[in-house]
């Protein structure tokens, strides 16, 4: 069991599947995956086309490590999402058809008043429709930066640990910030978070995907990290998307194969989910 004393005793690792309501095929892939334990948590897109289906899913199994992906982006050219809560001030959180906009390069000119009401209504929609979130974490990373303490405000007011780590990939410049805000409100969060990629270069087939993976699971250092990925099903709905559908492939395909799985059980790691960081957020602050 983990706990705060032996938290870097091991390697532990979850493994996550985000844009879980995103589409049909997503959902299909990781429902599977679930079910047959190839990976440990995954986390609902409330804003999406497909939520209600994920939902339902979460709220009729409570085994199931769900969490919320807080998201104020809709990055598709003709596949779109926006706001669940209609607010004043909301339209700040859209471009002209009424839709998130592609990206987060507009996130901090909004209010962070508004921002922080869209967000609550997302956590709220979830709870609404029987899903018990594990964890929070955002869409393309979109609180980083002036919003990010948000997101630690949030996972303490829910009592929920959040997506964060001290050493980024890409880095904000407020880590430490952040991190001492988290400690002071007693909200967790994995010591490292790996995101495999949306897409490769040419060349770079499913073998070179694996061989990426394999390498970075030999390369874990105690304590825990959070591996995030993005797996579907190959349909045409996926492709009338996203080109980027072969990579959504590969991720849905690497922790199902057999080599991935015996470097999992060669090197010892432990596989957790989101949910023992919650319980063990919420026995720390009683």
């Amino acid at each position: 069991m983990l706990t705060l004393e032996n938290w870097k005793s091991r390697r532990r690792l979850i493994l996550h599947a985000d844009d879980f309501g995103m589409c049909h095929s997503t959902n299909r892939a990781i429902l599977e995956l679930l079910e047959r334990g190839a990976i440990t948590s995954t986390t609902l897109m409330t804003p999406c086309p497909w939520a209600l289906e994920a939902a339902d899913a979460s709220a009729s199994d409570a085994g199931l490590d769900v969490g919320v992906h807080l998201t104020s982006t809709s990055e598709w050219e003709r596949y779109k999402w926006g706001p669940v809560h209609r607010q004043p001030g909301s339209e700040a959180l859209t471009d002209r058809l009424g839709y998130f906009p592609a990206d987060s390069q507009y996130m901090p000119d909004v209010d962070p008043a508004v921002v922080r009401a869209e967000m609550v209504a997302q956590i709220k929609l979830a709870q609404s429709l029987g899903v018990d979130p594990t964890h929070l974490d955002n869409h393309m990373g979109s609180l980083r930066n002036v919003h990010h303490r948000l997101l630690i405000e949030l996972g303490a007011e829910y009592e929920l640990p959040v997506r964060f780590s001290i050493r980024p990939a890409y880095a904000s410049g407020d880590e430490a910030e952040i991190a001492a805000l988290a400690r002071e409100l007693g909200v967790l969060h994995p010591d490292a978070v790996i995101g495999l990629p949306f897409t490769y270069e040419e060349g770079q087939d499913y073998d070179f995907a694996r061989n990426r993976v394999i390498g970075l699971l030999r390369g874990l250092e105690p304590g825990v990290t959070e591996m995030l990925f993005h797996p579907s099903l190959e349909t045409d709905e996926l492709k009338a998307i996203t080109d980027s559908w072969p990579y959504r492939l590969f991720d849905y395909r690497l922790f199902l194969d057999p080599e991935v799985l015996r470097v999992i059980e060669e090197e010892q790691i432990e596989l957790i989910g989101w949910r023992e960081l919650r319980d063990l957020q919420r026995d720390s602050r009683r």
